[in-house]
């Protein structure tokens, strides 16, 4: 690192900092509107609700509320109520270990607005219900996103709520009977105990609470209607109350004085009954005629915000008409949301004072944003527009500056080394115990013993790179204290981001909340990196060395690797389809409908799946033998007790490899989730790099959507999905590089599934081969012929479909991604896979537009 002038602090006047203001998501200050959700991601479902396809589970931002649509869960209708509707919203941190919500000692109290389920139809009393749940960062032990349960946090919310981990917030009481406001009866429940009243205050009690007598949680159901507010229920949790069960407790026993809690995510839960249908009734209540009902229809719940305070009393006092029932005075959400980009574009130019690298173009401009943006923030009757526009502005620009500090695109296999060249990071022998994990430390040594790490890329926020690290040894997770670990076959892995410091290749480390420095031999952490000079600045500061042309692989590393499935044997029966259970001869529908290809055969878990054996033509009229996918019209449920169900279009077939032991053979998953290694393959990117799939549908909208390997258990292996959105592709093949997936090093994998979605009646996907490949110039760009449905495709040979948050575009010529108001999201010449934020979204390529809505 090299010495440079600093820079004039009069680059630094002129523009105000919003130190001084309450900023969402900073010092324990959390306003979670539904702008701030989805301008963040971290919105997700759970997997309930899903067993028809066209009555799936969904969510949507509108009027300032989350509207949380419920799905079908179970197809047996329950008699005049209708199916079950379930499902879980779950808000989740958008970095792992940052946490969702960080409860400090200034802002101990949770509270959330939500209501019931609207547009129910049940029946009986306590059969619609809606509960919350915790999962946290645990500092007694470490372990990542765990149950926060009641006896396990040291005595959580007062109550161990009969063992459960969940908090019953409402119950159904008298379906039908309306209160004076035309709401449905319910029963406000605490502990599983229902109470009348309209609000619960829950005292906490001798050694379930850090003090006797504070109050724990409370509920309160607000005095309005739904044309005045559609959330109805107001409930608090005061993290303060938790006692501290470990012996490093501080005379207050609170466990939030001693360390900050980290609520990796929350959920809601919700069970409901409801029809698929809408009768209109004639006065004697016969039906004149029936419908399908529209999503509109459908029972769904609104989340008004998720938010902390300072005290019970803050919250308490809030709920009046006065304050608009806990909203407090009316302010565009688009104000908060520049706030915190305020915020977090003041963090970064304050962060990098003293750089000089190639983005100090960038840089500038991201100040001159930064002022401009403070401008709209203090202006008197700034329009919602107006902050909008501001904040887009400012974080295209720290996204612009970001991208200037991120390491090389390319990074896959590395040393870490101290900015003087000094010493590297390198992974002890013996194991040591520490949190809740068993594993070997990350220190520093000499660099003749570095430890070469994959760099795997697990996201990007405002245009800085995200990684998660590993190697032969297992995954680097971080302890409580910010102690690294390598823990074989972890899925705890760490977040951590690099960020390019002086423009010369000097990167601090920054992982959760913690920087990581050299101190003498000892590598330890701290939360900020200081600025004022770079002496100071560059033991903070480490070098990124490439580590894969050093990489020589033994011989049994190099020995025994999965090379390929070709598809051209002959299709055997599928042994899934056909057995004796106590002494009885079983057999499935679909006997005799699907088959077995080099070990791939159909996944019970989409029970209209079928594998066969077929022909599809090459670009050069060649007969090619296939893996042929399709879609059984009806199917019987994976036991053979329901048959005949009818198949909903589209619809998703999937196929997989495993073997294992099962309790019967109609089993769609194996006992106890033991696999055997009948179907075991071994993959080493660091030998055969690339994973190459050449296929294709009848249809264009039929596309990829996740390839799955699960890791043998005990090995270092981790498991991995790949999906379209990450994929390359030459004429029909499409490749990933593992190296983006998995270590460096022999990794066993003891089972494989394969998703699709897109297909329609009578359509088909064709797998000609599946391979690995040791260079990216090894694989084949080979093509099917024409399917007749592919002329169909969208304009002059532009494909555009969407997979999940990723709008997937084939073409050769040039184009663009816009949002309906015309900003521009990406350009491209040729394929492209781009992930984008719910919305509408327009692809024009030339003078063909097509129009896509992202979920």
């Amino acid at each position: 690192m090299k010495l440079r002038h600093l820079l004039s602090a009069s680059l630094l006047c002129g523009f105000g900092m919003a130190g001084a203001r309450d900023v969402h998501g900073v010092k324990g200050y959390y306003n979670w509107t539904p702008l701030q959700m989805q301008a963040s991601s971290v919105v997700q479902l759970g997997p309930e609700g899903y067993k028809w396809e066209s009555w799936s589970p969904d969510f949507l931002f509108e009027d300032d509320y989350l509207n949380w649509r419920l799905g079908v869960n179970n197809t047996t209708r329950r008699d005049s109520s209708g199916f079950e509707f379930r499902s879980r919203l779950d808000f989740r941190e958008a970095v792992k270990g940052t946490g969702f919500v960080t409860m400090t000692p200034d802002y101990p109290i949770y509270v959330f607005k939500v209501s019931l389920p609207m547009q129910t139809e049940t029946k009986k009393g306590s059969s619609n219900t809606l509960w919350s749940e915790f999962f946290w960062h645990n500092p007694y032990t470490g372990a990542q996103d765990e149950d926060m349960c009641g006896n396990g946090a040291g005595g959580l919310f007062g109550f161990t709520n009969g063992g459960k981990k969940v908090i019953d917030i409402a119950k159904n009481a008298y379906p039908y009977l309306k209160d004076q406001y035309g709401r449905d009866s319910v029963a406000i429940v605490w502990a599983n105990k229902e109470t009348p009243y309209e609000k619960v205050v829950a005292d906490g009690k001798e050694g379930q609470v850090a003090q006797v007598g504070d109050t724990v949680w409370f509920i309160k159901r607000l005095p309005v209607d739904y044309e005045k507010d559609k959330c109805e229920f107001v409930v608090a949790v005061n993290f303060a109350s938790i006692r501290d069960s470990s012996s490093l407790a501080l005379p207050s026993k609170r466990l939030l004085d001693r360390v900050s809690i980290k609520i990796s995510h929350f959920s809601f839960g919700l069970t409901t009954y409801a029809d698929t249908l809408y009768a209109e009734l004639d006065e004697k209540g016969d039906t004149i005629s029936t419908r399908a009902k529209t999503r509109e229809e459908v029972p769904n719940v609104y989340v008004k915000w998720i938010r902390t305070a300072k005290n019970i009393s803050e919250v308490w006092n809030s709920l009046t008409e006065e304050d608009n029932w806990g909203d407090g005075p009316y302010e565009s959400p688009q104000k908060g949301v520049l706030n915190t980009t305020l915020y977090e574009a003041e963090t970064v130019i304050e962060g990098f004072v003293q750089y000089m690298g190639e983005g100090d173009n960038a840089y500038t401009t991201l100040k001159e944003e930064q002022a401009k943006a403070n401008e709209v923030y203090e202006k008197e009757g700034a329009t919602s527009e107006e902050y909008e526009q501001a904040a887009a502005g400012l974080k295209a620009a720290m996204s612009a500056f970001n991208a200037y500090l991120n390491p090389d695109e390319n990074l896959v296999y590395n040393y870490i080394r101290t900015a003087d060249n000094s010493l590297s990071l390198y992974v002890g022998k013996d194991d040591v115990t520490k949190d809740s994990y068993m594993g070997k430390p990350v220190m520093l040594g000499s660099n003749e013993g570095a430890t070469p790490l994959t760099f795997l890329q697990v996201s990007e926020s405002d245009g800085l790179r995200a990684y998660n690290l590993k190697c032969a040894e297992g995954t680097v997770v971080q302890c409580a204290d910010g102690t690294l670990l390598v823990v074989a076959g972890s899925a705890d892995a760490a977040t951590f981001t690099f960020a390019n410091r002086d423009g010369e290749g000097s990167f601090d480390m920054k992982c959760g909340l913690y920087y990581y420095y050299k101190d003498g031999y000892n590598l330890k952490c701290v939360s900020s990196v200081p600025t004022d000079n770079y002496d100071d600045m560059l033991p903070y500061c480490f070098l990124i060395e490439d580590a894969l042309e050093s990489y020589n692989p033994t011989e049994d590393e190099k020995s025994g690797l999965f090379e390929a499935w070709e598809f051209n044997g002959e299709a055997e029966e599928d042994p899934s389809t056909k057995g004796v259970v106590n002494g009885v001869e079983m057999t499935m529908g679909e006997h005799g409908q699907t088959f077995m290809l080099d070990g791939w055969r159909m996944q019970r878990w989409r029970m209209w799946s079928r594998v066969n054996k077929g022909t599809y033509k090459s670009a050069d009229g060649e007969e090619l033998g296939c893996l042929k996918l399709t879609v059984a019209d009806t199917y019987d449920s994976f036991d053979g007790t329901s048959k005949g169900n009818a198949t909903v279009y589209p619809t998703s077939p999937s196929m997989r490899r495993e073997g294992g032991i099962f309790t019967n053979f109609y089993d769609r998953d194996p006992a106890g989730g033991v696999r055997d290694e009948s179907c075991l393959v071994n993959l080493n990117p660091g030998v055969r790099r690339y994973l190459a799939i050449k296929c294709k549908g009848t249809n264009p909208d039929i596309t990829i959507d996740v390839f799955n390997f699960l890791e043998k258990p005990g090995s270092v292996a981790t498991a991995f999905a790949l999906n379209l959105a990450d994929a390359e592709a030459k004429g029909d093949v499409y490749y990933w590089d593992l190296m983006k997936y998995i270590s460096v090093g022999k990794m066993p994998y003891v089972s494989q599934y394969f998703s699709t979605a897109g297909f329609q009646k009578d359509d088909a996907l064709y797998i000609d081969w599946i391979r690995t490949f040791e260079t990216e110039e090894d694989i084949p760009s080979e093509s099917f012929a024409t399917a007749i449905s592919d002329v169909q495709a969208d304009g002059d040979g532009l494909k555009v479909f969407v997979t999940g948050r990723t709008i997937n575009v084939f073409t050769a010529e040039v184009g663009a991604i816009y949002t309906v108001d015309g900003m521009r999201v990406a350009s491209f010449e040729g394929t492209v896979h781009e992930t984008v934020l719910p919305g509408m979204y327009i692809v024009r390529v030339g003078d063909t537009v097509k129009k896509v809505l992202v979920r």
